[in-house]
């Protein structure tokens, strides 16, 4: 269950696993900004743990621009603090408050550059999946947040979609597919 720290209370099998699947994470975003690689480079492989509820998609399954220097700088001084953590299992403790608000702020920032919720399993807020944010101003034809062939039954989105003034003849729809598989 999460808290006001923003990470939740985990047995100490868990949070290594956690920990290391987020400073993984981190370290894939903090490498890609450093060479500047190609967006259409080979996904290095990451088995996504079983504490991580959903799906919270592939290690490079993000937009560069979302790395921003700000975010970078937070990346780098998160890892400095967990470093000791990931290096020794031994140390974790799931009730230590510096390790669970280290945990929380890392995972706020990988939501950011990945677009994504990263939950894990125990936890009271919805499964790990894609989010889409889309405010505009005046719609005078069609606004869609989602559009859609085929939509897997298991896929966890969740999605803003705000307007500012919706004028006669305009339509709003969050979410559109054709299937559901």
């Amino acid at each position: 269950m999460s808290d006001v720290l923003g990470f939740p209370v985990m047995a100490a099998s868990a949070l290594t696993q956690a920990i290391g699947f987020l400073y993984r994470r981190a370290e894939v975003v903090l490498d890609r900004r450093a060479a500047r690689r190609r967006p259409d480079e080979v996904e290095p492989s990451q088995q996504i743990p079983a504490v991580v509820a959903g799906d919270p998609g592939g290690v490079l399954d993000f937009d560069p621009r979302n790395v921003t220097d700000e975010r970078v700088q937070r990346l780098e001084a998160l890892l400095e603090e967990l470093g000791q953590y990931a290096e020794q299992d031994s140390s974790v403790d799931g009730r230590d408050e510096r390790l669970r608000r280290a945990m929380g702020g890392l995972r706020n920032v990988l939501e950011e550059v990945y677009q994504r919720r990263i939950t894990f399993v125990g936890e009271d807020r919805p499964s790990s999946g894609r989010r889409i944010v889309t405010k505009v101003g005046d719609v005078h034809g069609v606004s869609r947040a989602l559009k859609a062939r085929r939509v897997s039954s298991t896929a966890s989105f969740d999605i803003e979609h705000t307007a500012e003034v919706v004028h006669p003849g305009g339509e709003m729809t969050s979410v559109e597919f054709d299937e559901l598989n």
